[in-house]
């Protein structure tokens, strides 16, 4: 690789950086953009690399959110945690599932409920730490690592008579409440699609592209995977039961 392919390959990881961090200090993409395009003129008419004229992407930045007006947009965090909320609204569905079929109990030990927190936290939580998690590849790999050593922990913790249990519910009241958290963020979801507009990363010199009809489809998709997922579940299991 040549000195000069290095030099854009740098310019182009540390420009990614600072897209990065301009979204998440809730820049528009059209704000991102503009100071995108400024860095990147700077640097073509001064010669230097973006760490001697700016210093690192997180710190300009920083600057760079001190000084500017920034559009009144959905955070980052705010689509997070919808989308958290609709996560941990399935996993409680699928949870209550199993059991459904033959009219059992929901039974949960104490150490199961305590793993069963610890999921909901992570879940719950994302938004307060994902600048962090953005930011460290060690923790990106971790959070997923213990939240799925927690789901795995607590299936296998589920304890297999009523007297053992700490916890006995019945399921139907958690399989509709759950369902019903599922459509309703889905339907919200919908909504926000069809209102809103895309914002995407363009250059000031550039039209804002238009989202085309697929594209919007399959974002409306995306809001509806969860309620899709748990109705194929409540068939396949639904199937197994009558099998059986």
């Amino acid at each position: 690789m040549s000195q000069e392919e290095m030099t854009k390959g740098t310019r182009k990881k540390w420009l990614d950086a600072l897209a990065m961090e301009l979204r998440l200090k809730d820049f528009s993409g059209a704000a991102i953009g503009d100071a995108l395009a400024s860095v990147e003129e700077f640097l073509a008419d001064s010669g230097q690399s973006p760490v001697e004229a700016f210093g690192t992407p997180r710190d300009y930045a920083g600057q760079l959110a001190g000084g500017t007006q920034r559009s009144a947009i959905k955070g980052m965090r705010g689509t997070i945690a919808f989308s958290a909320t609709s996560l941990l609204a399935f996993l409680t569905f699928n949870a209550a599932l199993t059991p459904s079929p033959n009219g059992g109990l929901m039974l949960i030990s104490a150490w199961q409920l305590v793993c069963m927190l610890i999921l909901a936290a992570l879940v719950i939580s994302l938004p307060l730490y994902l600048t962090h998690l953005l930011r460290h590849t060690w923790a990106l790999i971790a959070v997923p690592v213990v939240g799925a050593a927690a789901g795995i922990l607590s299936a296998s913790l589920t304890p297999k008579t009523a007297a053992d249990a700490y916890l006995t519910l019945s399921p139907v009241p958690v399989l509709f409440i759950s369902a019903a958290l599922m459509l309703a963020l889905a339907l919200v979801g919908t909504i926000n699609v069809v209102r809103g507009q895309p914002d995407l990363i363009v250059s000031p010199l550039e039209p804002a592209p238009a989202m085309t009809v697929k594209a919007r489809w399959f974002e409306i998709l995306t809001q509806w995977l969860f309620p899709i997922l748990a109705v194929f579940l409540l068939g396949l299991t639904t199937l197994f039961s009558a099998a059986a």
